[in-house]
């Protein structure tokens, strides 16, 4: 009776052991709060999931708040909400960034929002905002939050030439994905807007064989305005020292414009390589783009190639606008959709499994 009276004092001591062990990892995201996020193994994500830390506050109650302070933001100078979407894509670099201690708009493994946000199955738009408070005395996860969102709009201006207020205030933004991750001492915030316009069809964007297949339909009042295709050299895995260097972020060098002819005119673009498409129609709300990039691929070899589909705001809102190749500017214009078409040493195309 002895000997099992010492076993199972064993047993519980072999219990609260790993009780505690777990409860000490680093802090920032309860098992709780993946639901409607996203799932970890099905995307074969190398952050792994972390406990939370003793200042947590529900989810929901994060994100809530951050929505407000956007919002209000937004709607101090006249603009719309955005709406709350559950796309991981902002949660996912927050608890990264927590988890591996680095700072940026890249990751580790070298990547950029606008092809995380692909691979992560986006297709529309992305612009990002990122921020992170240190205090060594703990961390109030509210006031946190309030003076991150204070400092991007309005203390901008010296780190970031007002960027990140830019990007709140951008009046095309129309949903927007939040990620938060802390534990005691420091939090991380990421603001994703996102622009979606475009109601995707048969599967596209695609890329296949070379060929590129774009078909959907549009909300009313705006019309496809331009196809164009920009270049990011391969993507390596990045130090945390090189991430701690870096700063803001561009969509990669623009390399060719999708040309096509239209009620007797030919579009074609001057100082960029002009791509002919194969397929160029649009009807009401609706188009059919298709293209070849085999050509681009050959020339410039591995890498990132993003396709770029820009929209007209059919009121001429002057605050959308854009300059292209030529240095010709296009108002009521915007980048609707960006998606990352991955090639790899042998010309082929391939999804990394690490985002």
């Amino acid at each position: 009776m002895l000997r099992g009276l010492i076993q199972l004092v064993l047993l519980v001591i072999i219990v609260y052991l790993v009780y505690t062990l777990i409860r000490e990892l680093p802090g920032g995201l309860n098992l709780g709060q993946l639901t409607g996020l996203f799932n970890l193994n099905q995307l074969n994500l190398s952050y792994p999931v972390i406990s939370p830390p003793n200042n947590y506050l529900p989810q929901n109650q994060v994100m809530a708040y951050t929505l407000s302070l956007i919002n209000n933001d937004r709607a101090a100078y006249g603009l719309a909400n955005v709406s709350y979407t559950n796309f991981s894509s902002a949660q996912q670099h927050s608890e990264s960034m927590l988890e591996n201690h680095y700072f940026s708009h890249w990751d580790i493994y070298g990547m950029k929002p606008y092809m995380r946000y692909t691979l992560l199955g986006g297709n529309g738009s992305v612009d990002e905002n990122v921020a992170y408070i240190y205090n060594s005395s703990g961390v109030n996860v509210l006031g946190a939050l309030k003076q991150m969102e204070y400092n991007m709009m309005y203390n901008d201006q010296q780190c970031c030439n007002n960027g990140h207020r830019d990007n709140i205030l951008t009046p095309q933004h129309n949903y927007i994905s939040i990620g938060v991750a802390y534990n005691r001492t420091t939090i991380y915030l990421t603001e994703d807007f996102i622009d979606n316009y475009i109601g995707w069809a048969d599967g596209t964007p695609s890329y296949g064989n070379g060929a590129v297949m774009l078909r959907g339909n549009i909300l009313p009042g705006y019309s496809l305005s331009a196809v164009e295709v920009s270049y990011d050299g391969p993507v390596m895995n990045m130090t945390r020292g090189q991430l701690d260097n870096t700063s803001s972020y561009g969509l990669g060098q623009t390399i060719a414009g999708i040309g096509h002819s239209s009620h007797g005119e030919v579009f074609y673009f001057q100082n960029i390589t002009t791509v002919n498409a194969t397929a160029y129609a649009t009807q009401g709300q609706n188009f059919d783009v298709e293209f070849n990039i085999d050509s681009l691929i050959q020339k410039y070899g591995a890498g990132e190639y993003n396709l770029l589909v820009f929209l007209t705001n059919s009121t001429s809102n002057p605050n959308y606008c854009y300059t292209d190749s030529a240095g010709v500017q296009h108002c009521s214009s915007f980048i609707a959709s960006t998606y990352t078409i991955f090639i790899n040493q042998s010309g082929q195309s391939y999804a990394p499994q690490n985002v």
